[in-house]
C-alpha cells in the first residue's frame, strides 16, 4: 500500500506567501470603498455640456454619482440657484452625498479654465478649491488626476494642497499617465507637458483657497460677439400725393449684407442671465426699383436701403439648467433710410426713426446644438423727411414686425444663423385717408464669432 505524499512547506515560504497576498487582500475593500463613495456633482451655468459629461465620467470612474436632476428639482422647489452657497448649505447637504463638487467654466477663446470647489457632503463646508487650465473644452490628463486626487483627499477627511495651474506634478504629466483609469470618450488626450500658467485664467478666479467657510463667488463674465451675413431682400413703399393716389416703389429681390456687434455681461457667471448691447446694420447692394407715379408714369432707378438698430437686451432663463428656454427682452432705437439715386417729387428720399421693443422666445432642439428663436417686434416711428408738393407730409406712426431664427452652435467660439425678418411701418398722412407705408423682408445667413 502506497503511503500518501507529504509536502513540507518551509516557514520562509509561508512568510513570503503571506507578505505577497496581504496587499491583494486589502485591495478589494479599498476599491469597494471608493465605489461606495457618493459624490454630488453640480455644474455651473457656464459649464458646456461636453465638459460636464467629461467631468461626470471622470468622477463616476471612482465614485457613485448622486442624481443631479433630483438635486436641481429640489433647488428649484426651494427657489435657489443650484450652485449658490445657500443651495449647497440647505439642499445639497440633504442629498446623502459624502462630497459635493461644484464646477465653473471661465476664461476666453482658447484660454479656458475649470474652477473646481469641493465641499463636505454633510455640513456644506468648503474644504478646498482649484483652478485647472484647459485647452478649449478638453480636460488635460494632469487636470483629470488633480480632480481625482482632490476628491480622494476630501473624501478621506484630508485637505489636499491647492492646485492652481492644472498641470499636476511632474510624475503625473505626459501622454500616458492615465493611472489605469477607464478613458471616457470625451476625455482630453493631449499631454500636460505644455506651457502652464493659465491657472488664474482671464476670469480672475486665481488660485485655490482651502481655508474659507463659504464658497468663493466667481466674478461676472463678459464677452463680445461679432457677425457678418449675406442674403436677399425685398422692399415696397408708398408716399401719399395730391394727384389722386400714392406714389409707389417696389423692388425685385436684391442682395443684402448684414453686420452685427454685441457686447454682453453675465452678472452671475454660474447663471444664464445675460445683459447685452446689440447693434445691427443691414443694407442693400445694387438694388433697382420701379417708381410708379399717379397717372401711370414711372421710371426705374437705383436705391440704397439702410436699417440700423441699437438695442439694450436682456436674456432671462425660464427654467434652471444648462439649456433652458430663454425669454429675450430688447428695447432700443432704429433708423430706416430710403436713399434713391434719382429721387423725385413723387418719391423723395426719406428717413424713419423711432423706438422699438422686442419680446422673443429661444428654445433648444433636444440635446442638439440647434436652437430656434421667434421674436415679434413693435415700434413707434417718426418721419424726418420734408416733402414738397405733390408729395404730402406724414405724421408719426407705428411699426410691426417679426423675426424667425435657426442657430447652430458649431463650437463654443463659432455659431451659424439663418434668419428671416419682415417688418412694416405705417405713418398717417396729414391729408385725410392718406398714409406713408414702408415694408420689407429679407433672409440672411450669418456667421458669428464669440470671444
Amino acid at each position: 500500500m502506497r503511503r500518501p505524499l507529504a509536502v513540507r512547506v518551509s516557514p520562509l515560504v509561508g512568510l513570503l506567501t503571506v507578505a505577497l497576498l496581504a496587499p491583494l487582500a486589502g485591495l478589494a475593500p479599498s476599491v469597494a470603498s471608493a465605489q461606495q463613495r457618493r459624490v454630488l456633482f453640480i455644474p455651473g451655468g457656464t459649464v458646456p455640456p461636453r465638459v460636464r459629461r467629461t467631468v461626470e465620467a471622470l468622477i463616476a470612474s471612482s465614485s457613485t454619482l448622486v442624481s443631479y436632476d433630483t438635486y436641481a428639482q429640489a433647488a428649484a422647489a426651494a427657489d435657489v440657484r443650484p450652485s449658490s452657497p445657500q443651495a449647497i448649505r440647505d439642499v445639497a447637504t440633504q442629498q446623502g452625498a459624502d462630497v459635493i463638487v461644484v464646477a465653473g467654466y471661465g476664461g476666453h477663446y482658447r484660454r479656458r479654465t475649470l474652477r473646481m470647489r469641493y465641499f463636505n457632503g454633510q455640513t456644506g463646508e468648503l474644504v478646498t478649491s482649484s483652478t485647472l487650465a484647459m485647452r478649449g473644452q478638453l480636460l488635460r490628463p494632469a487636470a483629470q488626476h488633480a480632480i481625482l486626487r482632490d476628491l480622494d483627499a476630501v473624501a478621506g477627511g484630508g485637505t489636499p494642497p491647492p492646485s492652481g495651474g492644472g498641470e499636476g506634478d511632474p510624475g503625473e504629466g505626459g501622454d500616458g499617465g492615465d493611472g489605469g483609469l477607464p478613458p471616457p470618450e470625451d476625455w482630453g488626450d493631449e499631454g500636460a507637458g505644455e506651457d502652464g500658467g493659465d491657472g488664474g485664467g482671464e476670469d480672475g478666479s486665481g488660485d485655490g483657497d482651502s481655508g474659507g467657510e463659504q464658497p468663493e463667488e466667481e466674478p461676472g463674465q463678459w464677452g463680445f460677439e461679432v457677425g457678418v451675413g449675406f442674403g436677399i431682400g425685398q422692399r415696397a413703399s408708398e408716399v401719399p400725393t395730391d394727384l389722386g393716389g400714392p406714389a409707389r416703389l417696389s423692388t425685385d429681390p436684391y442682395p443684402a449684407i448684414q453686420g452685427r456687434a454685441l457686447g454682453y455681461v453675465r452678472p452671475d457667471p454660474a447663471g444664464q442671465l445675460r445683459v447685452a448691447l446689440d447693434v445691427r446694420y443691414t443694407t442693400s447692394v445694387g438694388m433697382l426699383v420701379r417708381q410708379a407715379q399717379p397717372g401711370g408714369a414711372g421710371n426705374v432707378t437705383e436705391l440704397r436701403d439702410h436699417h440700423l438698430a441699437i438695442g439694450l437686451r436682456t436674456d432671462v432663463p425660464l427654467a434652471p439648467g444648462d439649456r433652458p428656454t430663454m425669454l429675450q427682452l430688447e428695447a432700443g432705437w432704429q433708423f430706416r433710410i430710403l436713399d434713391l439715386e434719382d429721387a423725385s417729387r413723387y418719391m423723395p428720399d426719406y428717413t424713419l426713426t423711432g423706438l422699438f421693443g422686442r419680446v422673443g422666445l429661444w428654445f433648444h432642439v433636444g440635446d442638439s446644438p440647434i436652437s430656434i428663436g421667434i421674436i415679434p417686434e413693435v415700434g413707434y416711428m417718426m418721419n424726418l423727411a420734408t416733402f414738397e408738393s405733390p408729395a404730402l407730409p406724414a405724421n408719426d406712426g407705428f411699426l410691426v414686425g417679426a423675426e424667425a431664427h435657426i442657430r447652430l452652435q458649431v463650437v463654443r467660439e463659432l455659431a451659424l444663423r439663418l434668419l428671416y425678418r419682415e417688418a412694416h411701418s405705417f405713418l398717417a398722412g396729414e391729408a385725410p385717408d392718406t398714409q406713408l407705408s414702408n415694408g420689407g423682408r429679407f433672409v440672411i445667413f450669418r456667421a458669428e464669432y464669440i470671444f
